[in-house]
């Protein structure tokens, strides 16, 4: 080919090119971008005036990811902690808090450049109250059928959150730390109307999110932003996960992509605990990166069912009938250290770590 054809073509192609980006903008035009959502403070573990135990630990949920936080308290040195979403944060205190009276202030930035409104909490410190942070939520049949407990995880400190005759179980805590919802037969028989429920962590406002009659809803987890709740129904006549708002609206089968969304119980970070069956059940640990296999962390001839993570990923708290009947143990999350913290003759089933 000839330095003339190849100077044509090259001139061509030129032409070509220039024409395909002459209408290219340099930049994009923010104004033409949607607004972001505005930054809002969805919860605080502490209140304005609250009276709080000197173990409460002190977070803050934000409905957007957050680029920076500070929380200072008065008089108190300590360190802050994100979550994994990145959409709170936890004040940890270097000392133990003493009794007396504090304030919180609070600022921060979103991802998209907001900022949190001047926020301030006087709150109070008092010993002898029990902290509403590190409880664990549990089912037992301690009033002779399965009600919702509260306990500390010492396994102290047991309250009771429901009170009926029918069957309630399979507690789930909303990120947030301000509900709990569950499975109860209450509406219905048992094998035939489970619905799923929501009430406030003290046990007050109990409300029937599903109300589907002949179906049965139950297994429920959260958003990470508390505002969504998924569940497995057979309404369409097989097991699947739904997903309605937290007033029981719209609900609908959940998307493909929609997992990640969720706060589920066997996860955390890259791991995650699962039970398996062979012969009797095992509770096991695996992560997202593991190339040899997943960890026995039970290794019994008992029955080690249901385990959950704590908020921090160190310990997993787990339900085991190796003392004769279903209690409630803790574990380091390699599998150390299993200690049994309820001592029951009954059954004390489906144990769930609070968020905070």
């Amino acid at each position: 080919m000839s330095k003339y054809i190849i100077n044509i073509l090259l001139i061509i192609l030129g032409l070509l090119f220039t024409g395909c980006t002459e209408d290219i903008p340099d930049k994009i035009d923010k104004s033409q971008l949607p607004a972001p959502p505005a930054l809002k403070v969805v919860s605080t573990t502490v209140q304005n005036q609250d009276e709080i135990s000197p173990d409460q630990i002190i977070s803050v949920s934000f409905n957007n990811y957050m680029e920076t936080v500070d929380i200072y308290i008065s008089g108190v040195n300590g360190s802050l902690e994100f979550d994994l979403t990145g959409t709170s944060a936890t004040f940890k205190p270097s000392s133990k808090l003493k009794d007396g009276a504090y304030t919180l202030t609070m600022s921060g930035t979103d991802e998209f450049g907001q900022k949190i409104a001047p926020t301030t909490i006087t709150f109070y410190v008092k010993s002898g109250i029990i902290a509403s942070s590190s409880m664990i939520a549990f089912a037992s049949v301690l009033d002779g059928d399965y009600e919702i407990y509260l306990m500390k995880t010492d396994g102290s400190s047991i309250k009771q959150l429901t009170y009926n005759s029918a069957q309630d179980t399979q507690p789930a805590w909303s990120p947030n730390g301000q509900y709990i919802t569950f499975s109860s037969d209450r509406n219905g028989s048992y094998a035939w109307n489970t619905d799923i429920f929501i009430m406030r962590s003290d046990g007050t406002g109990i409300t029937n999110l599903t109300k589907t009659l002949g179906v049965n809803e139950y297994g429920s987890f959260w958003s990470y932003d508390s505002k969504k709740i998924a569940f497995t129904s057979d309404v369409g006549g097989f097991g699947d996960y739904y997903v309605m708002n937290v007033d029981g609206t719209g609900m609908r089968l959940m998307d493909d992509f929609e997992y990640l969304d969720f706060a589920w119980p066997g996860e955390y970070g890259d791991y995650y605990v699962y039970e398996v069956f062979n012969g009797n059940y095992d509770i096991l640990l695996d992560s997202l990166y593991n190339l040899k296999g997943a960890v026995n962390l039970t290794n019994n001839i008992a029955n080690d069912r249901y385990p959950s993570w704590s908020p921090d990923g160190k310990k997993i708290v787990f339900v085991s009938d190796r003392d004769f009947n279903n209690e409630i143990y803790i574990m380091n999350a390699d599998g150390t250290n299993q200690t049994r913290i309820t001592r029951n003759s009954v059954d004390d089933n489906y144990p769930a770590w609070s968020p905070f």
